[in-house]
């Protein structure tokens, strides 16, 4: 309050000053426009008389201007004597002051005097024109201008003597009104650097009076609340006002703040349950914001770390699950055992089975156990499913988790030595790489599944899923390799088989062409001889043996033919069988044509 009063005292000082300086200013400027005003009229007053001399010359036609001009500056005078708007303009002029009012009152009796002069002037300067008489042109024409000329040269020179007295009057005194306004002029200047001067040293004045009671009122106080901050030991005697109570706030922050680092500390030392209130009994939601910001930072770090835990848990169990299985076999039935044994220890579950997906058959694909741990082993030693049977059946189809907590009495019971009981929650999660589905694995517990525990059981049946198509394609491929291992070396007894049958072949070719030789050869010998019943006899006994040759031949070619319609894949030697065969019907058509010539020749 009290600054305000001091603000409110300095505004109506400087108002003050600035309506007195505004005045004085505008004092100053009318005085200036006073003077220049009656500068103005000075130079009218001038025009007229220059109009007048014209006028007085024989410029008899500007009369009526020049009596206007005396009308307009009757005018002027006026306006400069007791004011009004300056005509042309939006500035108004006041009265005359007492003093330049003097020297106007005397202008103006000369300026009636001086107006009376040129109304003289202007009525006895008239010159009567008279019409023409029917005289001689050469005699009355010339003489009657020189006669008019001659009276108004008299009048003008009686009036000028007048006229010339009351204007050098008249000027004096506008000499005088001007210098008695410039003297106005600068007695108003005088005053208002007076009243700039007394303005500036009670400014001068009041900025030291405000900045020595600034000084003393909040700077000094101020300094004395920085030092207790600095040394955090508050004194009091604080005035009551704003300082006092901003003393109390810093109080009240610094008591805060050492809680706060407290309890931070604590926070950082990973006492993550400690309760605020135990360091400020006083403490109430809301009241303190850095305080509930803290404790709302305590309550995420908690969720955090809880995060960071469920985080950790599942990367340790899938690293752990990796190891298991980079060591598998291709033994389905051993990885199953390990994958459930681990799986149920890591989840605290008591119960656990493992099913994979069998579809050898097409028409008859089912569920199988593979691996169980702490089932019942008689009961589910064999255990098969059929796809969309049961809730395993169901799960498969609808490729979901399937998270059950209350289980019908019959459905699984969990056995030890001290009894058995149903369990008080089951997990059910497919194993798909994807959209297909490779398996199930079944989680029974007493206690129930967190949400983090199904979602890692979840992520780890995509790896199980895809070690699972792995070693189900590894044991294929053993197989491939195994059944392809069976062919070859069927296809490799069969080669040697064509191989020798090829050699066969070949020897028979060779007889073949040996005997067609020797039956040619026999042919012309008997053709050089004479037919006789001796030569007759031995033809066809050579008929006989080629039919019989030829038909031994086309026995062998057939069973070439057959072996080779049982070869998949034509290879070389099944090339090199095929022009062997080509060669043998060449062959045979030759033991035709011989035939054909042994029949033509008998």
């Amino acid at each position: 309050m009290r600054g305000f009063y001091i603000m409110v005292l300095l505004s109506i000082l400087f108002g003050a000053e600035y309506l007195i300086i505004r005045y004085q200013l505008n004092s100053v400027t009318e005085a200036e426009r006073k003077i220049d005003f009656a500068r103005s009229v000075q130079v009218t007053n001038q025009e007229i008389a220059l109009q007048l001399q014209f006028f007085i010359q024989g410029k008899t036609d500007i009369a009526a201007e020049l009596a206007s001009l005396a009308d307009d500056q009757d005018h002027l005078l006026n306006t400069l004597g007791n004011g009004g708007r300056v005509d042309g303009s939006k500035h108004f002029l006041k009265p005359l002051s007492r003093l330049p009012r003097i020297t106007y009152d005397n202008l103006r009796e000369d300026w009636v005097a001086y107006k009376s002069t040129i109304q003289t002037l202007l009525n006895t300067a008239v010159v009567t024109e008279q019409p023409p008489l029917p005289l001689p042109a050469d005699s009355v024409a010339d003489t009657a201008p020189v006669a008019a000329t001659t009276s108004g040269n008299i009048n003008t020179s009686s009036a000028k003597l007048a006229f010339e007295s009351r204007w050098l009057s008249l000027a004096r005194w506008y000499d005088k009104l001007i210098i008695d306004l410039e003297e106005e002029v600068e007695s108003k200047l005088r005053i208002l650097a007076i009243a700039i001067g007394l303005s500036v040293l009670v400014n001068i004045v009041s900025v030291w009076v405000v900045f020595y009671l600034f000084r003393r009122k909040v700077l000094e106080p101020l300094k004395q609340l920085e030092n207790s901050a600095a040394s955090q030991s508050f004194t009091t005697g604080f005035d009551n006002n704003e300082i006092g109570v901003v003393a109390s706030q810093i109080k009240n922050t610094i008591e805060d703040l050492r809680d706060a680092t407290d309890f931070v500390v604590a926070i950082g030392e990973g006492k993550l349950d400690l309760d605020y209130k135990s360091l400020d009994a006083d403490y109430k939601e809301g009241g303190n914001k850095l305080a509930d910001s803290l404790i709302e930072m305590q309550t995420r770090l908690k969720a955090l770390s809880e995060e960071e835990r469920k985080r950790q848990w599942s990367n340790e169990g899938l690293a752990k699950f990796v190891d298991i299985l980079r060591s598998s076999n291709n033994d389905l039935n051993l990885l199953g055992d390990k994958i459930i044994a681990a799986l149920v220890q890591y989840t605290k579950s008591n119960q656990g089975a493992l099913y994979i997906l069998n579809d050898e058959d097409s028409r008859n694909k089912h569920l199988e156990l593979i691996s169980l741990f702490a089932f019942d082993i008689k009961k589910y030693e064999q255990q098969k499913i059929k796809l969309g049977e049961g809730i395993l059946g169901q799960t498969f189809l609808e490729k979901e988790t399937t998270y059950l907590t209350n289980m019908p009495e019959s459905y699984i019971r969990i056995t030890s030595g001290l009894g058995d009981a149903s369990p008080r929650s089951l997990l059910l999660v497919p194993l798909k790489v994807d959209t297909q589905v490779y398996g199930i694995i079944e989680l029974a517990s007493f206690n129930e599944y967190l949400p983090h525990e199904i979602a890692f059981v979840e992520k780890l049946g995509e790896s199980i899923a895809s070690t699972l198509a792995s070693v189900r394609a590894a044991q294929k491929n053993m197989q491939l390799i195994h059944q392809f291992q069976q062919q070859t070396e069927q296809m490799r007894a069969q080669e040697e088989e064509m191989r020798q049958n090829m050699e066969e072949l070949q020897a028979t070719q060779e007889e073949i062409a040996r005997k067609e030789k020797s039956y040619l050869a026999r042919i012309k010998e008997l053709e050089s001889e004479t037919g006789g019943p001796s030569a007759q006899t031995e033809i066809n006994d050579l008929k006989s043996r080629l039919e019989t040759k030829e038909r031994e031949h086309l026995a062998k070619t057939e069973e070439l033919r057959a072996l080779l319609a049982q070869k998949p894949v034509q290879g070389d030697d099944w090339q090199l069988a095929s022009e062997v065969e080509k060669a043998l019907k060449l062959n045979l058509q030759a033991l035709r044509i011989t035939q054909e010539e042994l029949n033509r020749k008998g």
